[in-house]
């Protein structure tokens, strides 16, 4: 079985909507071998995209046919939200459509039930070996510009200082070690050939890029007007000057940035839900709106409301769908509607696991 939560191991999420069926996955997975934990599961599509978010698996193992979100809609929702998920489809019909929309998303495998216990440890196995491939260092790939191993490990070495104060957002700190590299790995006698501080220069430019991309942002987004060009100035160490320059400006915005998103009045927030949760909202919509990330708002509103913003949403539109439900006058697909479901079924299990009885139940009583 799995180790939940273990450090270290690669997450995963299984959605199916027959309990039975994720027990079995449970059940088959050799989880420890394959060093991976199972952390959470899911019974519709809806449901598997509100973990994803909370919960950042590595692997989701998901059903095709599901009500609600089904497995087709939620493979396009996960290529396109979360690109770097790895996604396992496992489904009791060889449909072409289901497979095609499968291969769209860039699913690892493509499982039949009954599933077997070796095609779903090979498919784990392999979602694992691309994850691990993807979080290798392309610095690495700089090595022939360097005259031996130790001045190769010695710019990697520097090159994570950079990252640290980046995270920190210390200009000054990651703007002279960007000044600094070019003495120090002469200094070393790299050897480095004509045209390899350029390269080195983008190769810190593209992690200042990923960096920026990790926070939703871009050095455009960020810095609009600023061109994040490298290369005018042609001295020895001229681009590594003008990467400094370009970090020490990426973190000044950045730094202005994380004060406007402290100030984030959560007072408006809460008036932006209650006006539109009845309309299809949700915790990245409500970020998207106020311009921060889904992490810092989810953050942010459980520290001063004392509960999650998707379950902020949910509670709204309960109390509201009870208030409608209450007039006799009122169909309950209708009364669904209005309070932000469009998919009677899944109302219905929320519903139920909300009050604890289904809507018909509530109207009788």
């Amino acid at each position: 079985m799995s180790r939940e939560g273990e450090r270290g191991m690669h997450k995963v999420l299984i959605i199916d909507d027959e309990p039975w069926s994720r027990e079995v996955v449970k059940a088959l997975g050799d989880w420890s071998r394959l060093e991976l934990s199972v952390i959470g599961e899911a019974e519709d599509g809806n449901e598997g995209l509100r973990k994803i978010g909370e919960l950042q698996p590595d692997i989701v193992i998901t059903d095709m046919r599901m009500p609600g979100t089904d497995g087709a809609e939620l493979l396009q929702a996960m290529h396109g939200r979360y690109p770097k998920l790895k996604i396992i489809v496992m489904s009791g019909y060889d449909d072409f459509v289901y497979l095609k929309q499968a291969i769209r998303s860039k699913a690892v495998e493509y499982l039949l039930k009954p599933i077997k216990p070796e095609e779903l440890d090979a498919a784990l196995a392999q979602s694992k070996a691309e994850l691990e491939r993807a979080n290798q260092p392309a610095w690495r790939e700089l090595a022939p510009l360097f005259a031996s191993g130790a001045d190769m490990q010695r710019y990697g070495d520097m090159r994570e200082r950079i990252y640290t104060y980046l995270m920190e957002l210390n200009k000054e700190a990651a703007a002279a070690t960007c000044g600094k590299l070019m003495q120090e790995l002469d200094d070393r006698g790299a050897g480095l050939e004509a045209g390899s501080a350029l390269r080195i220069a983008n190769d810190l430019m593209l992690m200042l890029e990923q960096f920026l991309s990790e926070q939703e942002l871009s050095f455009a987004s960020l810095l609009p007007g600023e061109e994040a060009r490298i290369g005018r100035d042609t001295s020895p160490a001229g681009p590594l000057k003008e990467v400094g320059s370009l970090y020490g400006k990426a973190i000044e915005a950045l730094l202005l940035l994380r004060q406007s998103r402290n100030r984030l009045d959560m007072a408006d927030v809460r008036q932006y839900v209650d006006a539109h949760y009845q309309n299809p909202i949700s915790l990245e919509s409500v970020a998207g709106q106020f311009l921060v990330s889904k992490e810092h708002l989810s953050r942010m509103f459980k520290t001063s409301v004392g509960e999650n913003l998707t379950d902020y949403i949910v509670r709204r539109r309960m109390e509201k769908a009870r208030g409608l439900i209450a007039d006799e006058g009122m169909s309950i697909k209708h009364a669904a509607q209005l309070a932000g479901y469009e998919d009677i079924a899944y109302f219905y299990r929320v519903f139920k696991k909300h009050f604890g009885m289904t809507p018909g139940q509530l109207r009788r009583d």
